[in-house]
């Protein structure tokens, strides 16, 4: 994360939208943790997790094996992945629409994370990406 003294600011809890709380697991199974984080380091976490699943050549393979591209791609697995980082990245857009809109407007930003917003939601819609829970904290 940025060293910004503001981000550091932000307790265990705090940032998230009003009345919702997204907490953060490390492991998988029986050696899962989970912990209370801060809005700021959900994010860092969220966006790393994601370049994380990207990277990963058995998750997302390289287009250079067509047929093994297109094995995984048509698998349960690969829709619940897909599912789950669009879930991640519009909880992403719920902190900053809750905790950052203000600076953004400030900055003259606002315009631009409106139409990047207007266009995740219009995708997540067309592909049935977000289930009908996730949104409840926007509105």
């Amino acid at each position: 994360m940025a060293e910004d003294p503001y981000l550091d600011s932000f307790r265990p809890g705090e940032g998230f939208p009003s009345g919702v709380e997204y907490r953060w697991s490390e492991g998988t199974g029986k050696d899962a943790t989970t912990m209370s984080v801060s809005a700021p380091v959900y994010i860092e976490k969220v966006l790393q997790w994601i370049q994380d699943q990207i990277n990963d050549e058995t998750k997302f393979p390289d287009d250079d094996d067509e047929a093994e591209a297109l094995r995984v791609f048509q698998t349960p697995a690969f829709a619940a992945l897909c599912g789950q980082i669009f879930r991640r990245l519009f909880r992403v857009y719920g902190i900053i629409y809750s905790s950052f809109f203000g600076t953004l407007e400030a900055l003259a930003m606002a315009p631009h994370l409106n139409t990047c917003f207007k266009h995740f939601m219009f995708f997540c819609t067309e592909f049935g990406l977000l289930p009908e829970r996730e949104m409840e904290p926007l509105e």
